[in-house]
Order: structure tokens, then sequence, then C-alpha cells
């Protein structure tokens, strides 16, 4: 193995940067570098602009009128002139306060002030001029631009929400939800600014992570995920809240400046510096006396773990100016900003593990909960090797005796494995398995996180303006996920993150009606995780040196060991990923009479690298081996620790994955034409082209596809006498390989995306808008490495499971497959289940389409409601192209009057196998397994197991919505905002059964049918200055004064509730949500009633019940071996919904002139409701089947409060 690294190392250390300059390439970054200062471009919304038209008292049109936009703050001043046409566009401007002034020769000067340009908007300001001098000035307060003209459908966070609404951990990012369409599905508990929450964000059913996201109009997705995983990446930086300046969520996007996405856009804003000096200093603190306790705390009747989380910096903006050397006020404006986040959060990890006494093989009080019954009944061992024909063609086990199992047949390597579980602390659970949640642990999560922020505005000139920005951030966590503590804990260990982003502007103005823009960002993230405590002497565990020796950087980890039913042992050790990415765009913005015209080219360029792939030994195990028929299971028998045990496992694997460094270039040119055909109706119309090349691993490390028509030449070591169809086909080709090309995947090149929408004023307060438009989204590679990684596969049984190959965990892998490469051609792979992508994969295809109406009732309060649909083709899907034959499974299908055992146990159902002792084949079971089951040599390529063909773009999903958002502002001190959406989204593509190909259509796990947001902003209009009481003496408004509330409500309903893939559903088996009396703690939401065929002593199958018979109707039937699985299109049920209420009470202090103080109190989950583990349990074997039970814990935090104090000026 040559992967030389030292994670531990790194971690210690928390060197990303050094680690990025060690394992990435130092001269690509200083490249990437290089390109941003000399292309200063980036993927953009092309600012924020004005727009409109001037006219004379009878409405025709005045050209060539001087339109000068002047940045109230900051006094930077644009100019422009009207076309013939009598029309203007400005872009290109900052967010802020404007105010606009039109002049024409014989007419009076008309201005307009105190005008807010949001984010994104482009603001439609109309100009009807005087006939007088010029030198007289009409001017009109005005603090509300008319309704855009765009057909977008989209939503604005304004400041006030973003500096004022309860955040939990200061991330502005998690208010995208306040706009209709969009879905958060992370936990609450990580939606910190480090957590990612973009790859859980999905808007207008365009799938989680597949979103635009834009930092001041500049692309901010760092290239992790993105080269190589396939969604739009992470995010590159999340400004601290105290810099944001608003945000805006474009739900649709109509703008051919979009793409690369299949969902929405989300832009941020920075703050701008002004002319004044701005700032704040603060600290918001959490302490453990603030909380409220945790549902499991309380149950098991435990105190609070103790938290403590500070959160605090400090921001400053204003003009740049050096006393008597540089006054750079109207020029020169900076922002500053630091904030440090350290966090541990109270948690509480309730798990399973095994009673003490079953490490001895004592299982003489094992018992299980039999719900017919309610009663607890015994729950016997048996032997997996008396199997034997009870005389009627039926394969049983005889039990141990007494249930307990002899000393001799104990393994002492599974014995001293499992000797690492910790004693049961809590008393069992009455209507549960006595084994069931029986561990309570505190699971403390404690993070570190520092942000640094630094900008510059230069108004070079008239015609010159400049931004420069650098944003950096670090983070280290570590928490516990298993429960497990020492040696073989898993979770964070710890993990750690670092990003550096760099990111520049430039606006150049060649005439009042063309401008020219260069913007570009380039973002360094590095990424260590270390799963678990290193350092572990493994041969400790008596495994032999010999398998040791090939574990390589993973030798030193305890291995990862899945009992069913039991929090899993050890973990998979850590990896060191770098990302670069490079995004470039150069435009031009030309008005010309009625049109203004973007055109520009979107270019890209990605790297992603990974060292010290997650991998190392695993091993899991169920009850199988310890039941009493050894296909079938059931409740009363078997146990999974004793399968251990006795030596056994089910499966497992080493897996040894490769170095990776894959580049990705992205070209997409574009025309956007914004037409006021109108002074009532604007079309936006658009048309842009992606090239969005596959990506290529810089050492070729990567399949190309599967040759179906070659022969391969294995077959010169195989027995030929022993293949039914002759000499057998098939093999793995290479990128770079026999002429094949570098990239695995040919590059779409028709990826045209029109654009089209129109916004249509029926008058001053209403406007109806649309629009439809393509979009192409980020491919999804998925794996393709094959031969260049490399798993060994535990064998466990020669003869298909009916006895295991005796005390085998004492050497599990005693041959461990070392990758290949390229090297052994059509040989790769043999007797295990690659994988490749689909060399003619497609760019899946996202349509995007909306009509509605938005409505101004009065001044400040507007209502707008949308019908919106959209629809993605070509999803990515997956299918098994070397499928056992459907007419072999269905002659032991016994719903198709087949007989199991004629693929498992009768006469002729295991044959010679034709690959045993073929050197090829070495470390697979093929090797050495003398027969096989004769159903497998009915694939097309026998010499390999199932092989999966990725991106096969059969998928197909779709969503309609009706959407409606509502606003309300009254005199700048109150702000409501509500919005609901009704949604369906459905998906499509593969298969719910790949060998009976049954096709898979379905609603989308993630569907919610409702949604609903409330939140507002309320400053009381009492005190010096305010609405009421506004002369009242500075002492009694130090009391009664400066008072403020802000309120933060999300609603969304449950998401489809998911049958178990091996279960039929037979009928309606929903239930009002309620408590289950037989089981304590526990909600039900789904009927009992399960059946499975159970086999008799005459060998005959019967439909018997699991729990309870429930009058012999049953709505659910285990599917029997070798049965179809359905295809669940809907089963009626749903999982609970979630809600949360979070509150926010601030006071302000008047210190001196600007300076003043406030203190908040913020608290989160206000009720402090529980949210429980999120889904109705799926196993029909499971005693709490149909339930969800309290006691494993609720997946939202209790009620949080938090201290915060600002200085503000």
């Amino acid at each position: 193995m040559s992967q030389n690294i030292s994670i531990k190392a790194a971690i210690n250390t928390f060197s990303v940067a050094s680690a990025a300059t060690k394992y990435a390439s130092v001269r690509n970054i200083l490249r990437l570098l290089c390109l941003a200062v000399l292309f200063l471009s980036a993927s953009t919304v092309f600012g924020q602009e004005f727009t409109g038209r001037v006219t004379d008292p009878s409405g025709a049109a005045v050209s060539k009128a001087k339109v000068t936009v002047t940045n109230q703050d900051t006094g930077v001043a644009v100019s422009t002139a009207t076309t013939g046409s009598g029309d203007y566009t400005v872009p290109y401007l900052r967010p802020g306060l404007y105010a606009l002034t039109a002049e024409a020769q014989g007419f009076s000067q008309e201005a307009r002030t105190q005008i807010t340009l949001q984010v994104g908007q482009t603001a439609v300001i109309n100009f009807t001029l005087k006939v007088g001098s010029i030198s007289e000035t009409v001017t009109v307060q005005s603090d509300e631009a008319l309704l855009a003209g765009s057909g977008d459908v989209g939503e604005v966070v304004e400041n006030t929400r973003v500096t004022e609404l309860p955040l939990n951990a200061g991330n502005a990012m998690t208010l995208a939800t306040l706009s209709a369409g969009t879905s958060l599905y992370a936990d609450p508990k990580y939606q910190r600014p480090f957590d990612d929450i973009q790859a859980d964000l999905s808007i207008n059913g365009g799938g989680a992570g597949n979103s635009q996201i834009l930092l001041d109009g500049v692309s901010n997705e760092a290239a992790h995920g993105d080269a190589y995983n396939g969604t739009n990446g992470q995010i590159g930086y999340i400004p601290p809240t105290e810099a944001v300046g608003e945000f805006k969520i474009i739900t649709n996007p109509y703008s051919a400046e979009f793409g690369r996405a299949s969902g929405g856009v989300i832009d941020m804003t920075l703050k701008n510096g002004t002319n004044t000096v701005h700032g704040s200093v603060y600290e918001f603190a959490r302490r453990t006396f603030l909380d409220a306790n945790s549902w499991a705390n309380n149950f098991s009747g435990n105190p609070k773990t103790s938290q403590r989380r500070d959160q605090y910096g400090a921001e400053l903006d204003g003009p740049v100016v050096f006393p008597k050397l540089y006054n750079g006020r109207d020029k020169t404006f900076f922002l500053l900003q630091f904030e440090n986040f350290t966090n541990t959060d109270p948690g509480t990890l309730i798990v399973s593990v095994p009673q003490p006494e079953w490490f001895n093989g004592d299982f003489s009080k094992l018992t299980y909960y039999d719900v017919a019954s309610k009663s607890y009944k015994p729950e016997i061992i048996y032997d997996p090797l008396t199997l034997h024909d009870n005389g009627s063609g039926v394969l049983v086990r005889d039990p141990f005796p007494g249930n307990i199992i002899p000393a001799s047949r104990i393994n002492p390597v599974a014995q001293k494995i499992l000797s690492f579980y910790p004693s049961p602390n809590l008393p069992s659970t009455a209507g549960l398995n006595t084994w069931v949640s029986n561990y309570q642990t505190p699971q403390p999560l404690v993070d570190v996180y520092r942000n640094v922020l630094a900008k510059i505005d230069q108004n070079i000139s008239s015609k010159d303006r400049l931004t420069l920005r650098y944003g950096y951030w670090e983070r280290s966590e570590t928490q516990n996920y298993n429960g497990i503590p020492g040696a073989a804990a898993q979770g964070e260990y710890p993990h750690g993150e670092r990003s550096n982003t760099f990111a520049t502007d430039w606006v150049h103005t060649f005439t009042p009606n063309l401008l020219f823009d260069f913007r570009a960002s380039v973002i360094v993230r590095g990424n260590i995780a270390e799963t678990g405590p290193a350092n572990f002497d493994i041969t400790s565990l008596g495994l032999p040196p010999s398998l040791v020796s090939e574990l390589g950087i993973f030798a030193n980890h305890f291995p990862s060991i899945g009992a069913s039913e039991f929090t899993t042992l050890g973990n998979s050790g850590g990896q060191l990923t770098i990302g670069n990415s490079l995004a470039m765009l150069p435009s031009v913005t030309w008005v010309k009479g009625k049109h203004t015209i973007h055109a520009g080219i979107d270019w890209r360029i990605l790297q992603d690298s990974t060292r010290g792939v997650q991998g190392g030994m695993s091993l899991s195990t169920d009850r199988s081996w310890t039941q009493a028929n050894y296909n079938t299971g059931d409740p009363a028998s078997g146990n999974s620790i004793a399968s251990f045990l006795l030596g056994t496992a089910n499966s497992g694997s080493i897996n040894i994955s490769p170095n990776i460094f894959f580049s990705q270039h992205y070209y997409a040119p574009f025309v956007q034409d914004d037409w006021k055909v109108t002074p009532r109706l604007t079309l936006n119309l658009g048309i842009r082209y992606d090239l969005n090349e596959p990506p290529v691993d810089r050492h070729n490390r990567a399949d190309y596809g599967f040759d179906t028509e070659v022969v391969n030449p294995v077959n010169s070591q195989i027995d030929q006498s022993a293949l039914p169809n002759g000499p057998v086909k098939g093999g793995m080709t290479f990128v770079g390989v026999n002429g094949n090309p570098r990239a695995f995947y040919s590059a779409t090149k028709t990826d045209i995306q029109p654009r089209f929408g129109f916004a249509f004023a029926v008058d001053d307060r209403t406007v109806l808008h649309g629009g439809f438009g393509v979009m192409y989204r980020n491919p999804n590679p998925g794996p393709n490495q094959y031969g260049f990684s490399s798993t060994t596969s535990y064998v466990g049984s020669n003869d298909g499971g009916k006895t295991p190959i005796p005390q085998s965990v004492s050497n599990p892998y005693p041959t461990v497959i070392q990758p290949t490469g390229s090297s052994l051609g059509y040989l790769t792979a043999l007797g295990q289940g690659p994988y490749f992508i689909n060399p003619h994969y497609r760019t899946p295809q996202f349509q995007t389409f909306s009509v509605g109406m938005q409505h101004r009732f009065l001044k400040n309060d507007t209502l707008e409601i949308n019908y919106v649909g959209t629809r993605t083709y070509h999803n990515d899907s997956n299918d098994n192209i070397n499928r056992i034959a459907a007419t072999a499974y269905a002659n032991c299908n016994i719903l198709l009057g087949g007989d199991p055992s004629r693929c498992d146990s009768a006469a002729g159902s295991y044959v010679k196998n034709p690959f045993y002792q073929a050197p090829a084949f070495q470390g697979t079971g093929y090797y050495t397994a003398s027969t096989i089951q004769a159903i497998q040599l009915t694939r097309p390529f026998p010499e390999f197991t199932d092989i999966q063909e990725y991106q096969l773009n059969n998928g197909r999903s779709w969503y309609n919505a009706m959407q409606a958002t509502a606003m309300h502002q009254w005199n700048k001190s109150l702000t409501l905002h509500a919005t609901y959406t009704w949604s369906k989204t459905m998906d499509s593509g593969g298969y719910a059964d790949q060998i009976y190909r049954i096709p898979s259509r379905n609603i989308d796990s993630l569907d919610a049918t409702h949604a609903v947001t409330l939140s507002g902003v309320w400053l009381l209009p009492v005190g010096r200055g305010q609405y009421f009481l506004g002369n009242m003496n500075r002492v009694l408004d130090e009391v009664i004064g400066g008072w403020e509330f802000g309120s933060l409500y999300t609603y969304r309903s449950g998401f489809p509730w998911q049958l178990n893939g091996s279960t039929q559903y037979v009928s309606n088996a929903w239930v009002p949500r309620q408590a289950d009396p037989t089981i304590a703690n526990s909600i039900r939401g789904v009927k009992p009633c399960a059946a499975q065929y159970v086999q008799q002593n005459d060998g005959s199958y019967v439909l018997t019940p699991i729990q309870s018979n429930c009058g012999g109707s049953y709505n659910f039937i285990v599917n029997p071996r070798y049965g179809a699985e359905q295809n669940v299109i809907y089963s009626g049920i749903r999982n609970p919904g979630t809600w949360d209420w979070d509150i926010n009470l601030a006071k302000s202090f008047a210190i001196y002139g600007r300076l003043h103080l406030q203190l908040r109190l913020e608290a989160f989950n206000v009720p402090n409701h529980p949210i429980f583990a999120g889904s109705y349990d799926n196993g029909p074997l499971d005693a709490g089947f149909g339930t969800i039970n309290k006691t494993s814990g609720q997946t939202n935090q209790p009620r949080q409060a938090q201290l915060g104090a600002k200085f503000l000026w």
C-alpha cells in the first residue's frame, strides 16, 4: 500500500493549510490565484440595477436625458443617458440606499430619494419631467421602488431580519427557508456556519445540494463534492451575521446568467463601507442554567449535561482615512470582521449494548417481547454446526443446551472485540426487548471556530470601481457517535476544516450605456477527518500479524464491527481532502433602445484531491447464524452477539482506496435581453450554453466502462466443463488505456438552455409575472475507480450460508486484495462486484416554470401567490447488468409456485465451481469454494457478482406547488413575513427490483405536503424619537424605550414513511397517531399487522403472523426469499411533522452619540417541544414495528437560551 500520510499528525496540528501545500499542487493553487488577478471575474448575479423610462407630461419619451444614481451612504454617483425610447438602465450597483435624479434641457430636474435597492433587484423608477428650467428641482421622497421588471420568483431577506431574528449559532443561511418552496433538511443541531447546510437545502424540488450559491454575486462554492461527488459543492465562505447586508433567494430563476444547478440561486451580500464609520462588538453566551433538560435525561432521571458556548466578535466599516495622508471619503471604503465560536453542546446518546454475561456464552436469561401475548418469552440460540434434514426435506438446527455456548466454542478474537462494549446502565423498557436502549452516555459536541473577513471598495474614477475581498475560517470538532469509550469509539476525533477565499470585482464604464464587468473567486478548502482514536494496537485483539501488515494506514485503528440491534464498535480511519476552485466570468451590459442586453461567459476550474480515503477493516453480523431456520428469521431465535461469539460473521470487507486528484472545466456563454416592450410589459429573453466537461484524474486512476463482448482471458484458468454457456465474456476497461479517453464519460455538447420571463404591471399595485427556463445541473459522476481501489470481501461460508466456516473471525481475511490499477486488464475484479459509469452519460436537465401575481394592498403590505412547477429529466440511476436470470429466481419463488430449496439446498442447487482455485480469483469466495449456487451461473458474466452501471439517466422527478408570501411593514418599526407552500414531489427511474425488472415510481422521500413560516421583528414604537412618547425624557426612555421583539416559527408536515424493501404492502396500514399502551413511551402510526411465510416441518410454507394476527387480515407480508420487491408509490402513511419556535427579546440603551448598547435574550425551541427519532420502525420483525420510541431520544435540541450584548455605533 502506497498511502503514506499521517492523518493523526495533521489533525494534531490542525494544519489544513500546510497539508494543502504538501499534498495539493502548490503550482496549481498559484496558477489559480494568478488567473483570478488577471481575469477578475466570476459566476455572478449581475448585481443590482435601476431601470425605467423618462417621459414628458404628455407621455412622450425624452431621449438623452441624464439620469444620475447616487449611493446616499457613500456619495458614489453613476450617470447614464436615456435611449431614443426614453429608457435607461444603471447596472452593477451594490445594495443600499439611493437617490436618483433625471434632467433634460427644457425640463425641471426631478429627484427621487430614500430608495432602497435590495440584492438581486431590478428596481423600476420612472420619471415624468415637468416643463421648466433645469435649475428647478422637484424632489419626491420614497422608500419603495416599483415592483421589479422580471419574471423571476424570489425573496429578499433584508438586514433587519438577518440581524434581529433569533439565529441559533448565527448562520444567516438558515433564513433561506423563509422563502416559499425552500426546504432545509439538516438536523437542527447541525445548522452552524460551518456545517455546509447547502448540502441539505432544496429549492422547488430540485434536490438537496443542487442550488447555486453566491456571495456578493460571486461563486461561493468550494470544489469538495463538486468535481467528484456531483453536487454544487460545499460553501466556500459563510460570513458572520454582523457582516451580512442581506441576501436573496431566487427560487425560479429565468435569467440566462444562472446555471449549473437544479433548483434556485442564493446570493448573499456583505455590508458596504460608507462615509460614516459603523461597527459593533458583541458576545453571545450560552450556559447550562439557561437551558431545559433533554427528554432523554428527564426520562432517565439524569441532570442536564454541561454546556458552554461563547460566540464573540467585532465588525468595523467605513471610509479609509489616514489623517493628513489620505482621505478616502466618497472613494475608498473598508469592511473588517472577526468572530470566534467555542461550543460544547449538551448531548445524550442512548444506544443498545449486550449483556455482560453473553460474552462468556451465557444466554440463559435471553428473552424477547412477544407482542401477541404481551409477555416476555425465551429467545433460543441455535448451533449453526448442527444443520440437518428433519426427514421431510427441511433443514433445521439444534439449540445449545441451556442456551449456553460452551467455552470451547467461543472465539477468543470475537470475545476480545466484544469486551470493548460497556455494561448497560439503564433499565429495560416495558414492551421492548430487554437489551434495547439500555445504555446512556453524555454526547457533548465540542467545536472551535474562527472567522476573519476583510473587504475594500475603491471608486477609482467615474468610470472604474474595484472590490477586493478575503475571507478565512477554520474549525475543529470532536464528538462521539457510537457511545463507546476508548479505542472502539466512533465519531469525530477530530474533524478539522480550513477555508481561504479570495474574490474581486472590477466594473468599467465605456459609455453611459455600455459597461464591462469582471469578477472572480478563488476558494481553497481543506478537510481532515479522523473517525476514531488512532494508535491502537490491532494485534492486541488476537488478529494475525500477516493481516495487520496488509491494513496500511488503518492498522492503528480499531476495526469497524457491526452487530445488528446493537451500537457499532470501531471506526473507519481518517482522510484528508483539499479542494480548489476558480470561477471567472467577463460580462458586458449594453442598453440599446428598449433593450438591456447582458452577455458573458461563465468559466470555472475545479480540483479535488483526497488522501487516506476512509476504509480499513469491517465485519458485520446478525442473528442468522444462530436462528432456528437458517434462511428465515424470527424474533424467537438467534442473536447477533451469539453469532459473532462463535467466530462467525455475515459480511465484511477491507477497502483500499486510491489517492485522487480530479480536475474539471466548465464553460458557459450566455446572452440575456430584458426588453421593455411597453411601460407595463417587460420580457426577459435569454439563452445559455453549457459545456460541463467530465472530471479527469491527474494519474488516470479511473475506470472507463465494461466491455460486454470481449472473451475474458481468464478462460484459460477455469474449468470449462463446469460452464453451462461456454467461455465467459466481459471485462473492465480503463481511461487512458488502449485508446480510451482520459475522461470516464463523454461531455454532453447539446446543453442549450432557453430562458423566458415576463412581468406585466396591471396597475401601479399589481404585477403578473411568470416564465420558463431550462438549466443543467452539475453532473454526478459517482464511483469509478474500482481497479485502483480494492475490496476484499469476508467469506464466512462455502455453501451459501447454510453452515459457517468455523472460527473464521480469527483470520477473517487470509488474503487481502491489493489495488492493481489497470495492469490486470480484463482480469480486474474477477469474483467481485465491480462498477462503472455509463460512458454515454448525459447531464441531467432541469426545467422550471411559474405564473403568479404580486399585489401591494397598502404602501407596505404585499401579497404574492404563484403556481410553481419543475421537472427534472435524465436523473442519475443505476442498474445491475449482471443479474441472475429472473426465470431462475422465479423457479425458487414460492409466490410463483417455486421452491427455495431449488436454489439453496435441493440436489443440483449447488454445482461444481468452475472458478475454484483459479489464480485470478484469489482473495474471493470463488477461489475458496469448490461448489457454487447454480443460479449464479445464469448471470451473463458469471465470473463476476453484481456489476452496477451508474448514471444511466433513467431518472425523472416532478414538482408542483402553490406558494404564497405575505409581507407587512409599518413605519420601519414592524416587519411581518409569512409563507405557505403546498406541494408534491414525485420521482421515477431505476428499479424497485432489478432482477424482476419492477420499475421504481414513488413519492419523493423528502416530500412535505405543507410548509409554513412566520417571522417578525417589532421595534416597539415607544420612546424618544418613536411614534409614541417621542419626546419623553432620557431617564424614562432608558426604562420603557428601545425594546425589540423578534420571532421565528417554522412548520413542515411529515415525510412519507418508507417501507422496508423486503416487505410487501398489502393495504392501508395508517392509524391516527397515538400512544401505544403495550409499548412504554411509544407513538404508534402504523398498524402492526404483518405476516411472513414460515416453512413447516413437512416442507410447506404457511403465512404466519409475526406479532399480532389482527384477525387474519394483514397489512404487510414479508417477502419470501427469491421474491420480488414491490414498488410502493405511497403507503398513505407519513412520519410526524416538525415545528419550531424561536424568539428574541432585546433592549437598547443610548450611551453617547451614535454609540448604544443592546442587550438580548434569545431562546430556541421555546415550548421545549421534543421531536423524536423521525421515522416509524419499518422492520416487521421488530417489537416496536410501526412505532417511534421516545427512549431513543429527540432529534432536535431541548429549549436553549443565550444572552447577548452588542455595542453598536
